[in-house]
């Protein structure tokens, strides 16, 4: 008797880093920066070109891209908020539906869930007191601990971090190539596993999440030396109506040499060259085990990287330099090998229903996002063209950002009295002109404006970090 279980479903990839500008890619017309292993999957699949982080700051924008609910939906507003395991996520689904998953890398969670549907962990970043019930003791037999003078976090971190720039092996890159150690073996023993003869029958989600081009900015000597006489750093001054915090603004000449930006310039298109490196190992195992054409390949970023735009660098901004990130899917049995750009505007919430629908496993209804497959089927009069960005109690936060089709609106609701900020990105790609008193614009920004006012307030939790509101969906 025949099983009835669907058989063959894709096993899928997710290759993720972590502050990669998106305009720092061939695809982009970037001609400095080399990235054979990402741009092969972007030239032979569906690059988007509007993609956007739904928080332009590291732990949000992953649990909400794992979870396809924006921060204030999935429970996790800021940098510290751990999310609610009851939160359904793109492993734990696919798992319900015989995927067996495993994450080598970075997922960035907080409190005493690490794993939030992953069966299996690879790598420095799972830590944590993991459920351990006892708390911590102090009384005389405790450690007493004292950091050795001078060192510890940065003073004047931004600019302090252009400083330090420089050739070497970075200290996230050694986690990154811990991990992808880990991945290759993995792999290997997930097809094959030699010893046992025991390969899994699953089909596979694996993450490989690197956090490369991410801060210290340092590369292999070699990579320095080869950008360091192809790129210039970004000299720029902050737009006039606008406010920012001061934390994130260097300026060159003043806390940075021009010499010091260029350097930190330089290591940073390093990284992301050897990020694109240690993807490539993982691709090339895969060729190895003969498995390459039965998955499907997504690439992302978490956020991007302003790099001295506005004379801004780090992240937590809603200009495109670091709200705006890359974004590609390679599924060459489901749309063939033929690029296509898609230009509307997507989010990263929308690649758990699209991962749902390309495995063919039905999507959870409570998802914030929706399915890309009728997009990149050319089915785009349907396409809502409006996605969310949001910043909480971080350095920019509360905060807004909402994108209709060219159209972007953002605000603070800090009591700093920033001013709103309205783009039009088909007249002014670079963002220069706030068009927020603009009367040509009025209706535009009363619609953008009511759209922001329209976003449900973030869902609350009790104490032992459970939903007390439901979810509020996002239209």
């Amino acid at each position: 008797m025949q099983s009835s279980m669907p058989q063959n479903k894709p096993h899928i990839l997710l290759l993720i880093n972590d502050e990669h500008r998106p305009d720092v890619l061939p695809i982009e017309g970037d001609t400095a920066i080399r990235t054979p292993t990402l741009s092969r999957f972007m030239d032979e699949g569906i690059y988007f070109r509007n993609a956007y982080t739904p928080s332009p700051v590291c732990v949000p924008a992953r649990q909400s891209f794992l979870s396809g609910l924006y921060p204030r939906n999935c429970g996790c507003l800021n940098f510290g908020d751990p999310m609610p395991t009851e939160v359904r996520t793109i492993p734990g689904h696919l798992g319900n539906y015989g995927y067996y998953s495993c994450c080598a890398g970075k997922m960035h969670f907080v409190g005493t869930d690490v794993m939030h549907g992953w069966h299996e962990r690879i790598g420095r970043d799972i830590i944590g007191n993991n459920g351990y019930p006892y708390r911590a003791v102090k009384d005389e037999h405790t450690a007493q601990i004292e950091r050795e003078p001078g060192t510890g976090m940065k003073r004047d971190k931004t600019a302090q971090e252009i400083r330090d720039a420089q050739p070497g092996i970075g200290h996230w890159m050694l986690h990154d190539q811990y991990n992808v150690d880990g991945a290759l073996l993995f792999l290997e023993e997930y097809f094959v596993n030699a010893s046992y003869d025991r390969p899994r029958a699953n089909p596979l989600c694996m993450a490989v999440s690197l956090i490369a081009p991410h801060y210290p900015y340092q590369c292999p000597l070699d990579l320095f030396n080869y950008y360091m006489q192809r790129v210039q750093p970004i000299v720029e001054e902050p737009n006039e109506k606008f406010g920012y915090d001061n934390f994130f603004r260097v300026q060159v000449g003043k806390d940075v040499t021009y010499r010091q930006a260029h350097r930190a310039t330089a290591a940073y298109y390093g990284m992301i060259e050897w990020m694109d490196a240690q993807f490539g190992r993982v691709i090339e195992k895969l060729e190895h085990l003969n498995v390459l054409d039965d998955f499907i390949i997504v690439f992302l970023s978490d956020h991007g990287e302003m790099l001295g735009t506005k004379g801004l660098w780090e992240k937590q901004s809603y200009f495109e330099a670091s709200a705006r990130v890359p974004l590609s899917i390679w599924s060459p049995k489901k749309f063939g090998k033929e690029p296509k750009i898609v230009e509307q505007n997507v989010s990263l919430v929308d690649l758990f229903p699209t991962l749902c629908e390309l495995a063919e496993i039905p999507a959870p209804d409570e998802l914030d996002g929706k399915s890309l497959v009728p997009l990149i089927q050319g089915n785009i009069d349907e396409w809502d063209d409006t996605v969310y960005s949001e910043l909480w109690r971080a350095q920019n936060g509360p905060s807004v950002m909402v994108k209709e089709g060219n159209l972007k609106y953002f605000r603070f609701d800090n009591d700093k009295e920033w001013p709103d900020q309205l783009f039009d990105l088909s007249k002014d790609p670079d963002e220069r002109n706030n068009l927020i008193d603009d009367p040509d614009y009025a209706d535009a920004l009363s619609r953008l404006r009511a759209k922001a006012d329209a976003l449900p307030p973030p869902r609350r939790k009790d104490q032992n970090n459970c939903f007390i509101d439901p979810h509020k969906p996002i239209s």
